[in-house]
């Protein structure tokens, strides 16, 4: 065009030279520059012509690329599961992009999610996916000579790290695909993962309150099969608690008259959590079903790492106190395996240690019973780990150490006092730090 513009500019220069130098043009002259002029003009006018329509053309593409895009991203905005926009958005899509099929594979939190669809014959489809088997990234794939598939685009779905699948547009129906479809299937493949992190992170939240939502319910149960009430005698007083930790877990306490006597029973399932849980609740089963029975306590214990030693899997075990305390002050007590039993006198802090193995392990075990005879005033402390091994802020146990001190400072008061400044100590020392593990606590005093 430039060009048309500078031959009829010297032609003009030319007739204005022809006229100062006086000479007077002929008709034929005149009439052949205008018919040139004429002719150039109209030249002119369809180029321009065809610049403005390939300019109107083009920004009506940018148009309908730009609406396409807004489209999809209030679709997008607007849904939670990757798999309900898959239909609609092939729709918006093909508007823009002329395609003859289209594929979208997803992978969230293990479930596979494919969308096919073809608007042609349906081996596309087929073609395309045996085609990419052997390609990453971005693919383009231009017409060959001998290829079955005339053209291709598929762009994966990435954010981050994570790679949750691809979307693949196989066959323009017009040409092939251009730089600008490329653009619109990126950014529908931003979308794409950006809502796949958002219902991922969805799930996993609902997954996160509904277990919330289970432990709680089973702190509530474990809690309702520990004794509503202690037994009361003139003899002797107890105090127990059970401070839960973040989790469920596998302590347990009970008090349970048994003719004369009351059996006290603290124990430590092994492991944490729920099954921990369970396992204790079928202990507490077992037993209360055994004391019925007019065994011994040696008897009682040995019947017990029986039925424990069937119900338990190898790499689980029981730490158990049995203790019967009678009227007289005497107490029978087994220790298999659990924290040694602070026995306070006047002060004077003494030990019994365990003297059998946790329950679970083997079974033909004998559990010899020692008789302690209690004086007036005597306490008896019994714990869980969970007790000993609380931790503070920096990581500090509270040990067994800081647990004889405090006992030793309050052990002429009544069971409840002394249970109370035990875990008012407990929670001096351990602050906010959270606890992983349920703190039991049983203390008897004997009045004689």
């Amino acid at each position: 065009m430039v060009d048309n513009f500078e031959a009829l500019y010297e032609k003009l220069n030319r007739l204005a030279k022809m006229a100062s130098d006086d000479r007077i043009l002929s008709k034929k002259e005149m009439f052949d520059f205008l018919e040139q002029v004429l002719k150039q003009m109209d030249q002119l006018r369809e180029e321009y012509t065809k610049l403005l329509q390939d300019h109107l053309e083009e920004l009506s593409r940018t148009y309908q690329e730009i609406a396409t895009l807004f489209e999809l991203n209030s679709m997008f905005a607007n849904v939670v599961d990757p798999s309900e926009i898959f239909e609609p958005l092939t729709q918006t899509l093909r508007q823009t992009v002329a395609f003859k099929a289209i594929m979208i594979e997803l992978t969230i939190l293990g479930n596979v999610l494919e969308y096919e669809k073809s608007f042609d014959r349906q081996n596309l489809i087929a073609q395309a996916k045996h085609l990419l088997k052997d390609f990453e990234g971005v693919v383009l794939v231009e017409p060959e000579h001998g290829m079955e598939l005339k053209n291709l685009l598929s762009v994966p779905v990435r954010s981050g790290g994570t790679e949750w699948g691809r979307i693949t547009l196989i066959e323009k129906e017009d040409g092939i695909f251009t730089a600008a479809d490329r653009k619109i299937l990126e950014a529908v493949a931003f979308q794409m993962a950006a809502t796949c992190e958002r219902y991922t992170r969805l799930r996993r939240e609902i997954e996160r309150q509904r277990i919330r939502e289970q432990l709680e319910i089973a702190k509530r149960i474990q809690t309702s099969l520990l004794p509503k009430r202690l037994p009361r005698s003139h003899h002797f007083e107890i105090a127990a608690q059970m401070v839960p930790a973040i989790q469920v877990g596998g302590d347990y306490y009970d008090a349970i008259l048994r003719g004369r006597c009351v059996l006290v029973t603290v124990a430590d399932v092994s492991g944490k959590g729920i099954p921990a849980a369970l396992l204790m609740t079928s202990l507490r089963s077992t037993l209360r079903a055994l004391v019925k029975n007019a065994f011994g306590l040696s008897r009682l214990a040995e019947e017990l790492n029986s039925v424990l030693c069937e119900d338990l899997e190898e790499d689980r075990f029981v730490t158990i106190v049995l203790m019967c305390l009678h009227e007289n002050g005497e107490a029978h007590i087994i220790n298999a395996g659990h924290n040694p039993i602070v026995h306070v006198r006047n002060g004077q802090i003494d030990l019994l240690e365990a003297r059998t193995l946790p329950m679970g392990i083997m079974k033909d075990v004998n559990y010899e019973e020692m008789v302690l005879k209690l004086d007036p005033l005597d306490t008896l402390v019994i714990y869980t780990d969970g007790v000993t091994e609380a931790r503070n802020q920096a990581g500090e146990e509270f040990g067994f150490e800081r647990l004889v001190k405090t006992v030793k400072k309050c052990w002429n008061e009544s069971a409840d006092a002394v249970m109370k400044e035990i875990q008012d100590e407990l929670r001096f020392f351990c602050g906010d730090a959270p606890q992983h593990d349920d703190s039991t606590l049983v203390v008897v005093k004997y009045f004689g």
